[in-house]
């Protein structure tokens, strides 16, 4: 993979320098002369000559002043208004040199997450996202941009303590003495994009993207920037693009995760040394087909591939506790919304099917199910078989424009789960990355705006009230009917990990070592969300949610069977969500 995504680069490169040499050799005009012809009685004159001038070269202007392609807009989370004036205002346009700035600070509560009346968990914060970014578009074959962003928490930042006192600064490290025991503090600034793109031309059929880049495909359901997050994603790699009239095609490679340093000082955060993975990678595609203009038809595959795990006490030199991690997914989508994932001027009535499958080999390797007696030779287990992913994800939504401002939706969301946890199946359904925020124009955001919901092991049933008021902003009413796909799985959040103690289930579908019932409903949800556009470039969002659990989260909490008697009947069915949100963008 290294080598393929160099030689990628270097032939770019060179295909470039071609295309510089070859405009820097421009021809010379040749030079008009005339010559008057003597007569026979006079003495011949000299040559005059007149040379015309060489016209200087036409400078190259930007065509993404006023028309800034949406892939350079993909780092922030605003409004589809404000990506529109993003990206035609002509603010902060040097020549061929585009200054951008993007802040966004939310304050969040949260009440009872739980579910358990006996913790005291309430929180609430204000996180703050900012970005300062450059667009450079010097010449028809490539452009740069670079967004150099901060994410942190306001209040975060640890100062320097004296005697207990703790002095309140403006910056990390006011009044800090380096001598004495350092507090520990975490830099929060980094550069979230930072990438080449060679552009589609007369010396090159595909367009290129180098470098650190977001993605952010269909929903945004299978692969995403989840600018939701005051850090969101970002993926070093590389993306070959093609798109015309009737097809879009995007092939990508990224690394993950790299587990060697580079000389220089420059070390790797990763590796099982230092606690993570070794290397890992990702590679895709993401194909649209616009065979009609009543519907587009997304084809797509990515793959996640991590390296083998060593076994920590080797019998020889090529024995592995895990072998390579290979997780596939594959999938379809098809919509009516086809400009831009809205609806073309005119149409009333919108829908769209998503559907997706994992396959591969997650590395491990378990005793045969086939073998009841787990027959071994010198501690180890004779039959084996390998662990295989088997999971399914479906997404169904459908809206009606009732009135210009006014739209009714109802959605369905499966991601399944697994009857068993401890078989050589992985039923349970793997997101590729934590995805809660959907996009635009609807902002479906999955499973409810507290993010209390994952993708997997859930059956959510969701009706919706969109209405666009003409100054007062966008009201969106939603509400949720969240269930468990298999009752024996876990109930999962959104950053995709099992909820420990969280609700009723059952490992390894043991009829006769579970004695509760393991529920069916996580819980019932209700949104508000409201968007005010204050200006072109300023929006205002607030939401609140109400979440009343369900029996799956009941069972648990009121078990009388629980071992420890501090965890019974410690139900309380009640959680709240608040946000409040001022985004700007220029």
């Amino acid at each position: 993979m290294k080598k393929i995504m160099i030689g990628s680069i270097l032939l770019s490169i060179s295909i470039l320098a071609q295309e510089i040499s070859k405009e820097a050799k421009e021809e010379k005009k040749p030079e008009n002369t005339e010559t008057s012809k003597p007569a026979v009685t006079e003495e011949v004159k000299p040559v005059v000559t007149e040379t015309q001038p060489i016209p200087a070269e036409k400078k190259y202007v930007s065509s993404m002043k006023g028309d800034i392609p949406i892939e350079f807009v993909r780092s922030m989370l605003i409004t589809p208004e404000q990506i529109g004036t993003t990206r035609k205002s002509d603010l902060f346009w040097l020549d061929n040199l585009k200054l951008g700035f993007h802040i966004r600070p939310r304050f969040e509560s949260k009440q009872n997450f739980d579910f358990n009346k006996t913790t005291d968990d309430y929180t609430n914060y204000t996180a703050q996202t900012t970005q300062i970014w450059f667009l450079i578009d010097p010449s028809p074959y490539f452009a740069v941009k670079v967004a150099v962003q901060d994410s942190r928490l306001w209040g975060g930042s640890s100062n320097s303590q004296t005697g207990g006192d703790s002095r309140y600064g403006l910056t990390t490290s006011a009044g800090r003495d380096n001598t004495s025991t350092p507090v520990q503090t975490k830099n929060n600034t980094d550069i979230r994009e930072a990438f080449i793109l060679l552009k589609k031309s007369d010396i090159l059929p595909v367009s290129i993207q180098i470098g650190r880049q977001v993605f952010a495909y269909g929903d945004l359901r299978i692969l995403g920037p989840l600018n939701w997050l005051p850090n969101g994603y970002s993926f070093d790699g590389m993306r070959i693009m093609y798109d015309s009239k009737y097809l879009s095609s995007h092939a990508l490679g990224v690394i993950l995760s790299e587990q060697h340093d580079a000389p220089g000082g420059t070390i790797s955060a990763n590796g099982r040394r230092r606690g993570s993975i070794d290397d890992a990678y990702m590679t895709g595609t993401y194909n649209t087909i616009k065979p009609f203009e009543y519907f587009h038809i997304d084809v797509y595959a990515f793959g996640i591939h991590k390296k083998w795990i060593p076994n920590v006490n080797p019998v020889s030199s090529e024995d592995r506790s895990r072998q390579r991690d290979n997780l596939l997914t594959t999938g379809f989508r098809i919509t009516n919304r086809i400009d831009g994932n809205k609806l073309p001027k005119g149409k009333s009535w919108d829908w769209t099917i998503e559907s997706a499958f994992q396959s591969g080999l997650n590395g491990e390797r378990i005793g045969a199910n086939w073998d009841p007696i787990k027959q071994s030779y010198n501690g180890r287990q004779i039959y084996t078989e390998r662990v295989r992913y088997d999971a399914k994800f479906l997404s169904l939504e459908t809206g009606y424009a009732v009135l210009q401002n006014l739209r009714l939706g109802v959605g369905y969301l499966y991601g399944s789960g697994d009857t068993n946890r401890s078989d050589s199946t992985v039923g349970t359904w793997s997101p590729l990355f934590p995805q809660v925020a959907g996009s635009f124009p609807y902002w479906n955001v999955m499973n409810g705006q507290s993010l209390l919901f994952g993708f997997q092991n859930s059956k959510s049933y969701s009706f919706r009230i969109n209405y666009k008021t003409e100054k007062a902003g966008t009201f969106i009413f939603t509400y949720y009917d969240v269930l468990k796909a298999k009752n024996q799985d876990a109930w999962y959040n959104v950053a995709g990990a099992a909820v420990s103690d969280g609700s009723s289930e059952n490992f390894s579908n043991d009829r006769f070592g579970v004695r509760i019932n393991p529920g069916r409903r996580l819980g019932f949800q209700y949104d508000i969300t409201w968007i005010w556009n204050f200006s072109d470039y300023i929006s205002i969002w607030a939401g609140a949610s109400i979440v009343h659990a369900g029996d799956a989260i009941r069972n648990q909490r009121d078990n009388p069977n629980n071992s420890d008697p501090l965890k019974r009947y410690t139900f309380d069915p009640n959680a709240k969500y608040f946000f409040l949100m001022v985004t700007a963008s220029l």
